[in-house]
């Protein structure tokens, strides 16, 4: 997704949202964002046009915030879920993760607890959970981490 200094127009949900292309590339390629711009995506970027989002416009605003600035604050009027929920539409939910968490750091892990059990597959199953810890599941072996930097 190359830097652009064209400015789109969003209609997400009735209101109207304007910025830059390259506020829209700090979401990444592999974002709703990204996939628009792409060159096999006929996306028009101009300002005479505006693209319709049928979302939630009170999250949109905080997740457009967020690739502007690489900061999050959530308004007391908006629910955590209902954010997440929109982040993971629009393929940002990794950016709500780091700006909220900090970036993942596997270094900072310490292991809590093993409980012997059966993991589904091939074996292994690895799933993080949002508080830092998480968990890794091989053959009849399942070990929980903690983070423990986090409060």
């Amino acid at each position: 997704m190359g830097i652009q200094k064209d400015k789109v127009r969003f209609n997400v949900g009735g209101r109207i949202f304007e910025m830059t292309a390259t506020t829209l590339a700090n979401a990444g390629r592999n974002s709703m964002f990204g996939a628009m711009f792409d060159e096999s995506w006929n996306f028009v970027a101009d300002n005479s046009t505006k693209h319709f989002i049928d979302r939630n416009p009170d999250c949109f605003i905080v997740l457009l915030d967020l690739l502007r600035s690489s900061e999050l604050y959530v308004p007391e009027n908006i629910l955590e879920k209902l954010l997440y929920r929109e982040a993971l539409y629009y393929g940002l939910l990794d950016h709500v993760r780091t700006a909220k968490w900090g970036p993942f750091d596997g270094n900072r892990l310490t292991l809590s607890r093993s409980i012997k059990g059966q993991s589904p597959g091939d074996g292994t199953a690895i799933r993080g959970g949002p508080d830092g810890g998480c968990c890794v599941a091989h053959g009849s072996m399942v070990q929980l981490g903690t983070d423990s930097a986090l409060p």
